[in-house]
């Protein structure tokens, strides 16, 4: 006559696979988690490399003019004006709205620009009443718009300093930076150009820079020189760096095509 078994496992035994199980998870989890920010950094240079190709795309449709931002900070969108000032009106008699510049792009790469990178986590995301509303935005239901901004020294007419508006005005593209990853959170959260001249002569330039761009996009500590971010650019490149790399000083930087070397 057999004897059926009833040996089984012990719960010493079972307190022990759990144990591998909870440490191979772990281990596992931070990798996992490593991986998918990688995929995230690459999707991110990805959109700006799209984003570099359309607007050579746009500037040869243009007679070689670069796409010029045009959000004003909290993310306020402007109206199309004529010589005098007066709003460009519709047929029904509306103001007519400037199409925002990633848009633009998005037209000319078939709509494979995305205006929001996979890394941003901006609390500004709407529309609303979803997300938090920008700061100082005189209309509270503004929200983040894009991710991207663009180098206000490239095509933004501020007036505040001599800009470049034409592809073919600057000798070395491929050291001038174009396309940027505005600040998370703060005013210009909304806005899609930073005021880079700001940045020149203070104390810690990367402080300043942190509260217009977000430096740190990819990795490191804010308001540090040493954080990187992706940048976009002229001779349709995007590549992570830190931001030491692009502004040395006033005389050699990415950002003023004058002193990019």
């Amino acid at each position: 006559m057999f004897r059926r078994s009833t040996a089984g496992f012990t719960l010493i035994e079972l307190l022990v696979v759990i144990s591998i199980i909870v440490l191979l998870i772990a281990i596992l989890l931070p990798a996992l988690g490593r991986a998918r920010h990688s995929a995230q950094v690459m999707q991110c240079l990805s959109n700006m490399r799209q984003m570099q190709i359309a607007s050579q795309a746009y500037s040869t449709d243009n007679k070689g003019k670069l796409i010029e931002a045009n959000l004003a900070h909290s993310g306020i969108q402007h109206y199309e004006t004529n010589p005098d000032g007066s709003f460009v009106l519709d047929k029904d008699g509306n103001p007519i709205l400037i199409e925002p510049w990633f848009e633009t792009l998005a037209s000319y790469a078939d709509g494979m620009i995305s205006a929001r990178s996979p890394l941003d986590d901006s609390p500004h995301w709407g529309p609303a009443p979803a997300g938090e509303s920008i700061d100082n935005a005189p209309d509270p239901n503004q929200r983040r718009l894009t991710s991207y901004g663009i180098n206000s020294f490239i095509a933004f007419n501020s007036g505040l300093y001599p800009t470049i508006d034409r592809v073919d005005a600057q000798a070395s593209p491929s050291s001038v930076n174009q396309f940027l990853v505005m600040a998370y959170e703060g005013e210009y959260a909304g806005a899609d150009h930073p005021h880079i001249d700001n940045w020149f002569g203070a104390l810690n330039p990367a402080g300043i820079a942190q509260t217009q761009a977000q430096i740190n996009h990819v990795d490191g500590e804010q308001y540090s020189k040493a954080a990187r971010s992706n940048w976009g650019y002229l001779d349709d490149h995007a590549e992570t760096q830190p931001f030491s790399d692009l502004l040395i000083d006033r005389d050699e930087n990415s950002f003023d095509p004058k002193a990019a070397k």
